[in-house]
């Protein structure tokens, strides 16, 4: 096996990164419109 995903992550010998598929998803989401919207995007930011 030459990498894993985990958790969001892509393990193999070259190291730890981002999952590819995650990003992708993010940079789909629309901007935020309303208050409660850029509200929820932070919490889930942190």
């Amino acid at each position: 096996m030459k990498e894993i995903s985990f958790l969001g992550h892509v393990i193999s010998g070259e190291g730890i990164a981002v999952d590819p598929a995650k990003v992708e998803t993010v940079l789909q989401w629309s901007t935020p419109e309303s208050v409660a919207e850029i509200r929820s995007f932070l919490g889930l930011a942190g």
